[in-house]
């Protein structure tokens, strides 16, 4: 009844899991989510962090990154864009002190003028137990042993060990690690998980089952979304997640339907 999708990424088999009927609504129906203050903010920051490890190390200080981020401000209309937003959380210059302490942060996790990455926004694909997969690694560098290690940046909230478990947290990271080493043959030693609001880094090293327990997700979530679009029946998962869910407040959801 459905065609599933040519490839899956980290994030839409994490939407799949999360809720079938979302995912549906989402990738079949085509019903787009309006942008959210919290993704600007991950984005904003991304790409002015980007930039910041193209210019020569002894460039890389809080001033320049200052400097930075009102270029890339202007380059991408974004005030333009925050304005426009259907929920916002605060003014222009909440916006602007929220990611501006984001990007500040960086410093009391690593210097940047001893990183010297060798990929950002890596575009990688990947057959993985025929599951094809595409995504892109924010960041990564070779270390001495040949080995790679991936890092990711975050803006938002370190999740709660009560609610996540390691695998569950570091399951995006863990999947490109099965990427790279299907599409490259290239080993991940090490992921690291950047919180840039607290700031903290969570790091975990890769293991056979880590990189065991993320395939099994894979394969059984690319089982599950061919069943769904086999029989046309996509699952709404009701929890206490659905209060923050926009197909709920849209109507769109046959959960909360009237």
């Amino acid at each position: 009844m459905f065609t599933p999708p040519n490839y899956l990424s980290p994030s839409s088999i994490r939407l799949f899991r999360d809720c079938p009927q979302k995912f549906k609504l989402s990738k079949f129906d085509k019903i787009q989510e309006p942008p959210t203050w919290q993704q600007y903010v991950g984005t904003f920051v991304h790409d002015v962090l980007e930039h910041l490890y193209q210019v020569d190390a002894e460039e890389r200080t809080v001033d320049r990154v200052r400097e930075l981020a009102a270029t890339r401000w202007e380059a991408g209309n974004w005030e333009a864009q925050v304005l426009a937003l259907a929920e916002p959380i605060g003014s222009i210059k909440d916006f602007k002190l929220t990611a501006f302490q984001c990007m500040k942060n960086l410093w009391s996790i690593e210097n940047p003028q001893d990183i010297e990455l060798d990929g950002m926004e890596h575009k990688v694909e990947a057959n993985v137990e025929g599951v094809q997969m595409l995504g892109f690694i924010d960041r990564f560098i070779f270390e001495d042993d040949g080995a790679v290690a991936i890092s990711d940046y975050k803006t938002g909230k370190v999740p709660s060990s009560k609610f996540t478990t390691q695998n569950e947290e570091f399951f995006q990271l863990l999947a490109y690690a099965l990427m790279l080493q299907e599409a490259d043959q290239e080993t991940t030693s090490r992921l690291q998980l950047l919180y840039l609001k607290e700031p903290v880094v969570h790091e975990i090293s890769v293991t056979p089952v880590n990189l065991a327990v993320a395939k099994g997700v894979i394969v059984e979530t690319k089982e599950s979304l061919d069943a769904s679009c086999g029989t046309g029946e996509f699952h709404c998962n009701v929890t206490k997640l659905c209060d923050w869910c926009y197909f709920k407040k849209s109507g769109d959801c046959p959960a909360f339907k009237k």
